[in-house]
């Protein structure tokens, strides 16, 4: 668990400290800096790694490409190196990597227990990034070493893989799908995903997204590489649909797919960075997510993600007034850039247990209503 971590001179945050709870929302204009504090813990990641520790920071490696050391030092910083700060349950480390010009390897100093925080991410980390999987006539399967890991790869292209190998794992209790579909019969729920395991989870949370949808990955091992098909189910049990390739079958199915088993299957204890797992979605398939969200933090995994959803962050905020989720576990943090120093600075927002918010800043989700204004004057 990270309880928190603090940038400096580190791309466009200058001096930016972030609490970080069980749920950690990050919004704000696009090139507001959200995407930086991902970067910043995803560099330390892969530099931090227990089996290959040279005390460098790597900036470019197997989960992240940031350049050289000038592409990631503040613009307009007055010294040149750059530090972090992060804060577990287990005290304070510090980071500190001078800039190197030309280099995409820097130096790396520390003080406090830098172990404690290899730890952290140590046990099932995961990134999935906003550039994901996209409907293809086959996939990559992974390695040996990424499957024993876990690993579903930074775009999810291992996810159908992961699906074929792990199938059959049971899904903790809490991340289980609702079965309360509004517009879904239950019956038409328990029937195309009738046990627990993840396979049958992943096509119950896709409910929200395509009614009857069922995904099925198929393993190509001639050819090491694995397929996805999709077949959608009527209301009746033997109406089910011919397998349809994925180029077929709705573009959001596919792109959110690494997002929900990513959800489904991390462990408990484990990091879970997320960037805009809305994208190519419909609204309730949204909003449905920011449950899942809620569900998998309650769940004892910590998830950091970055959204441009007012339909996330609304499923989030429901699930807190259900008690899906302890508001107090939920940290939202909105970005903005100064427009004169090109410095990101952040306002949180406190969510209450009814779902409200103390505040609302300029720009925090506040478009439709100033629209509505403009329609109504």
């Amino acid at each position: 668990m990270l309880n928190s971590i603090e940038l400096y001179n580190f791309k466009s945050a200058k001096e930016l400290n972030i609490k970080l709870g069980n749920l950690t929302v990050l919004t704000g204009l696009n090139g507001s800096g959200k995407s930086t504090l991902l970067q910043a813990v995803t560099l330390l990641k892969q530099s931090l790694n227990s089996e290959d520790l040279n005390y460098t920071l790597s900036l470019q490696g197997p989960i992240i490409n940031l350049g050289r050391s000038e592409d990631i030092r503040f613009e307009n910083s007055e010294t040149d190196n750059i530090k972090f700060v992060v804060v577990t349950p287990n005290g304070r480390i510090q980071i500190n990597a001078p800039t190197v010009e030309g280099s995409d390897t820097l130096p790396l100093s520390y003080k406090g227990d830098i172990k404690d925080l290899i730890d952290q991410f140590a046990h099932g980390f995961q990134l999935i990034q906003a550039d994901r999987i996209t409907p293809a006539n086959h996939y990559n399967q992974a390695n040996s070493y990424q499957r024993s890991s876990g690993w579903l790869g930074c775009r999810g292209e291992f996810t159908i893989d992961y699906l074929i190998q792990r199938g059959e794992d049971k899904v903790s209790t809490n991340r289980l799908f609702s079965t309360d579909g509004g517009c879904i019969p239950v019956e038409f729920l328990k029937q195309i995903a009738p046990t627990e395991n993840l396979l049958d989870q992943t096509t119950g949370w896709l409910q929200q997204l395509s009614p009857g949808a069922r995904p099925q990955p198929i393993a190509l091992d001639l050819a090491d590489a694995t397929a996805l098909r999709f077949s959608y189910a009527g209301s009746s049990i033997d109406s089910i649909s011919r397998n349809h390739k994925a180029i077929n079958v709705g573009f959001g199915l596919t792109y959110c797919l690494p997002i929900i088993v990513a959800c489904l299957s991390a462990p408990v204890g484990s990091l879970l960075l997320l960037e805009n797992p809305e994208a190519h979605l419909h609204p309730r398939g949204q909003a449905a997510l920011g449950l899942l969200l809620s569900r998998c933090a309650s769940d004892g995994v910590q998830v950091i993600v970055e959204t441009h959803s007012d339909h996330v962050i609304n499923g989030i905020r429901v699930a807190a007034k259900k008690k899906e989720i302890d508001n107090n576990d939920v940290i939202f943090h909105f970005f903005s850039r100064n427009i004169e120093t090109g410095e990101t600075s952040s306002t949180s927002p406190v969510l209450y247990d009814n779902g409200r918010f103390s505040e609302w800043p300029d720009g925090f989700f506040d478009e439709w209503s100033r629209a509505l204004d403009e329609l109504l004057d």
